[in-house]
């Protein structure tokens, strides 16, 4: 559970999940390797018209299917190679050298669900190859992979910016408290200027339930910066994030029970939407 993983799909996204990747890999002086999952869910399937020809014409058919699904076999592990070529070629621009590659076959979620005991962070990106042309899409395989993979993951947005100040959006939930102190124990963040956010009535209770980790933050060695705000949490904490020029966010994923996310949909979810800032999801 040491590597970097960053999955990189050849889509508009991949220079961006490279950059964060190369970035967070050094924060944590840890090894880099990009990883690339060769599938098409949406690939037509050829129709079998086999058992309306006549046993000539039913070999020929075939031979000719067989010989279709091995071209687009090899054209689909060179395209991948592509893929990985580029990345690592990206890396080394940023003076990173030798960083892994895997080419694998498959779901790219399950790919990834295989490759947890190896992961220390998870990079993605949160358009891929099949949301380019959709604003605010999210790709079609990161929420079940965010679901499954129980690693730390950076969903990044479509452009790289150097971080230098992260937010904590904070309930005072034991997953909110489970945030707060792996960002204290980890190095990824070290150095950078920290913001709590409180979404809730702006009484002294509140702004008392920030104190400890507040306190957990500084004893890190973090600037720390509290707030409590009331509003929704959605439009509360984009507000937040621009008014302060976050550079990145960090949450728990999925704290809602199945009944409420069934009605009300995820927070998490609504944040990658919504967030052109990369998002630290920890459990």
């Amino acid at each position: 559970m040491s590597k970097v993983i960053a999955s990189v799909d050849g889509s508009r996204s991949s220079p961006s999940v490279c950059d964060h990747a190369v970035w967070a890999a050094r924060r944590l002086d840890a090894p880099l390797t990009f990883l690339h999952a060769i599938h098409n869910p949406h690939g037509e399937r050829e129709r079998d018209l086999s058992g309306s020809l006549t046993f000539g014409a039913r070999d020929s058919l075939l031979n000719e299917m067989v010989e279709l699904e091995e071209k687009r076999g090899k054209l689909a592990r060179e395209q991948g190679k592509a893929v990985l070529d580029d990345a690592m070629s990206r890396a080394a621009e940023q003076g990173f050298e030798s960083p892994g590659r895997l080419l694998r076959n498959g779901d790219i979620t399950d790919v990834l669900d295989k490759a947890q005991q190896e992961m220390r962070l998870l990079v993605l990106g949160k358009q891929g190859e099949d949301g380019d042309a959709v604003e605010q899409h999210i790709g079609s395989h990161l929420e079940s992979t965010i679901r499954r993979v129980q690693r730390p993951i950076l969903v990044a947005p479509l452009a790289f910016r150097e971080p230098e100040r992260f937010m904590i959006a904070y309930d005072g939930s034991p997953a909110a408290a489970k945030v707060v102190e792996r960002v204290a124990e980890s190095p990824l963040l070290q150095g950078l200027e920290a913001h709590l956010l409180l979404v809730d009535a702006e009484t002294e209770v509140n702004r008392e339930r920030l104190a400890a980790p507040r306190a957990q933050l500084e004893a890190a060695g973090f600037t720390v910066h509290a707030e409590v705000r009331a509003g929704g949490i959605d439009e509360t904490v984009c507000t937040y994030r621009k008014e302060k020029d976050i550079h990145l966010m960090a949450m728990g994923a999925y704290g809602h029970s199945r009944l409420r996310r069934f009605f009300v949909g995820s927070t998490t979810t609504h944040m990658i939407m919504r967030s052109s800032t990369p998002l630290l999801i920890l459990r």
